[in-house]
């Protein structure tokens, strides 16, 4: 009788869809509290075993804020996710949180003790790097799976983490249609304006 061979099939890459809704909250609640560490939900749901859709990123505002950390409200904590229960539509999938420079040491986007402590099975943690910008950067995927690019005076990281089967925390694929195509219309319009400015300048040699 041949012995038989067992082949475990390793599921898929996780992949993460941001909205454009979701983008903005994202950056805007580690801009609010920059060089300390911002908190809160993300609201969406799970499509497929290996692809989640963030919809909504709910900030905490009860959450204390440290340079170097940030820990949630119990109370509050609970108070919510009671009330986030009974929205149709959506599911809480998550949380996400900031790791900003501080000092000399810039911020960056690995798992920290704690935030491996606190991950559990089937949801999602974003972790958004937010840096003083040192240059301008158009919004890009990244080999690792995050996703960067730069606003107004900051440089940010967005990335995206879950535990797999066998309890190993994973770094998924970030994917923002919105901010990609962001930087699209932007180049557009600079594109149109040096357009602009070049046909006046030769409208006036022409005099």
């Amino acid at each position: 009788m041949r012995p038989l061979f067992f082949v475990r099939i390793s599921q898929p890459d996780m992949e993460v869809y941001i909205s454009s809704n979701a983008f903005w909250a994202l950056l805007i609640s580690a801009v609010e509290v920059y060089k300390k560490e911002c908190f809160g939900l993300l609201l969406g749901y799970r499509d497929t075993n290996n692809i989640y859709i963030v919809e909504h990123a709910l900030s905490y505002q009860t959450a204390n804020r440290r340079h170097t950390s940030v820990e949630k409200n119990g109370r509050a904590s609970r108070r919510i996710e009671k009330f986030l229960a009974n929205l149709p539509h959506l599911s809480l999938i998550g949380d996400f949180h900031s790791h900003t420079g501080w000092g000399d040491l810039k911020g960056v986007g690995n798992l920290s003790t704690q935030d491996l402590i606190d991950m559990i099975h089937g949801n999602l943690y974003v972790i958004i790097v937010a840096n003083d910008k040192r240059r301008s950067s158009a919004w890009q995927y990244n080999g690792d799976g995050t996703l960067s690019g730069t606003v107004d005076d900051y440089h940010f990281r967005i990335g995206g983490y879950y535990l797999d089967e066998y309890s190993r925390a994973k770094r998924a694929n970030i994917f923002c249609p919105y901010a990609i195509g962001f930087n699209a219309k932007e180049s557009q319009q600079k594109i149109l304006l040096r357009s602009a400015l070049a046909n006046q300048r030769w409208s006036r040699s022409k005099r």
